[in-house]
């Protein structure tokens, strides 16, 4: 991962921290204007729904009891809904191996989320939103060197490794607000520290928070894939909604360090502008399936420069037991990530030998290399993502990778790897 810095005057900076101060305080006046501050959440409709309510315990897994019961679930539930203070988070490992040799490639991530409720009526809510990431690397080589080991103009793990082996972040540390709540519509903001991906381009299948696909081409988050490193900052984002249709704006500093709120980088107005519309049928049911359009705007005059990205992805459940999922995106003039243009395409078996909480897949891919003299980099991966109690999941992945060069150069490699994870 990469860092920016940059230097404003002190007036700049003190300048900038007022108007977000005075912004933040009209938004509370606003919100209190609407609503009043409870000790208690009251038992209006639509309550689980419209937060982040844990469905655990789940049916039908080996190891019911183990780590965490059902008993621990009904408690974190009942805080969310009683107290209005809800938490979560995962713990992973992921090790891969590659058939071209060197060393195996491992890495961890922790992410703490948290939501304290301190607004809510019949039908509108507003809470404080937290989210730290803690990445880590076991020993060499990183990310990018075992993917150089391997031949590959993209990297294998969709989680990019710092050149340090550690990376903390503090992607989340905003207030939410959302009006006129109701199962088929609503309108909400978002104000402060965000992370894009956590509010744009949620597909269920092709990039579900790295549970999935592991393989960057596959799951690669919302956006066009050369945003990477400019894809948390101070920002606002708006959304509306009225089933089936939905339109999310946003807007957030393109050059901030990444690791903590950056309030003296927002002096150099360097920002991505990201939007997304899109239709979503039956949610949660039988026929589900999405629709998305994702558009975005870079202006940055260092790191590759400015330019424009777009996106279409969606999926569909075509049956029961079995769904499909695919994405094409393109960046137009910045041209400094791996890929210029991207095709995956993934079909799943969400019910594998009749277990409902395992997934079993496979996924195609298929992109154009920034770089003119190398050709298209494709391949294909399978995998089966088991869950073994309540909080504890293992998945197995092969990788197959092709490339022919323009220099008559044939690259192949097949990356093996199995992710580990517990989630609370």
């Amino acid at each position: 991962m990469g860092y920016w810095r940059r230097k404003s005057g002190h007036f700049l900076d003190k300048s900038i921290c007022l108007m977000l101060i005075v912004f933040l305080l009209l938004n509370f006046n606003w919100i209190y204007s609407q609503d009043t501050l409870r000790t208690s959440i009251p038992q209006g409709k639509w309550v689980r729904d419209r937060g982040p309510y844990d469905p655990r315990p789940y049916d039908n897994i080996p190891f019911q009891g183990i780590l965490f019961n059902k008993k621990y679930f009904d408690l974190k539930n009942n805080l969310w809904i009683n107290q209005g203070f809800t938490y979560g988070g995962y713990v992973s490992a992921n090790f891969q191996w590659g058939s071209q040799g060197g060393e195996p490639h491992g890495i961890s991530e922790t992410l703490i989320l948290a939501d304290w409720q301190l607004v809510q009526t019949e039908k509108s809510d507003g809470r404080i939103v937290f989210g730290l990431a803690h990445d880590r690397t076991f020993g060499y080589p990183t990310t990018r060197e075992f993917a150089d080991s391997q031949g590959l103009v993209e990297t294998p793990n969709d989680l990019d490794t710092h050149p340090e082996l550690t990376f903390t972040t503090l992607g989340l540390l905003l207030w939410s607000q959302d009006w006129n709540v109701a199962p088929d519509r609503g309108f909400g903001l978002r104000v402060g520290q965000i992370y894009v991906p956590s509010y744009f381009g949620a597909a269920k299948y092709l990039d579900d928070d790295r549970r999935y696909f592991m393989a960057r081409p596959l799951s690669a988050a919302g956006g066009a894939q050369w945003v990477g490193y400019n894809d948390i900052g101070l920002g606002t984002i708006l959304g509306a909604w009225k089933r089936p249709f939905y339109l999310t704006l946003g807007v957030i500093d393109g050059n901030a360090n990444r690791k903590y709120p950056d309030f003296s980088s927002l002096g150099n107005w360097e920002m991505l502008y990201i939007g997304e519309m899109g239709l979503e049928w039956d949610p949660g049911g039988p026929k589900e399936a999405t629709l998305r359009f994702t558009a975005s705007h870079l202006d940055l005059d260092s790191n590759g420069g400015s330019g424009e990205s777009l996106m279409i992805s969606g999926d569909i459940h075509l049956s029961p037991s079995f769904a499909v999922a695919g994405r094409w995106s393109k960046s137009f003039r910045r041209l400094t990530a791996d890929y210029q243009e991207l095709f995956s395409l993934g079909t799943l078996w969400t019910n594998p030998f009749s277990r409902g909480q395992d997934l079993m897949g496979i996924g195609l891919f298929s992109g154009k290399p920034s770089k003119n003299d190398l050709g298209w980099e494709s391949g294909f991966e399978i995998f089966y993502k088991l869950q073994l109690t309540n909080a504890i999941g293992l998945m197995p992945d092969l990788q197959f990778w092709f490339r022919d060069d323009n220099r008559n150069e044939n690259v192949e490699s097949w990356v093996w790897g199995i992710r580990s994870e517990i989630e609370f």
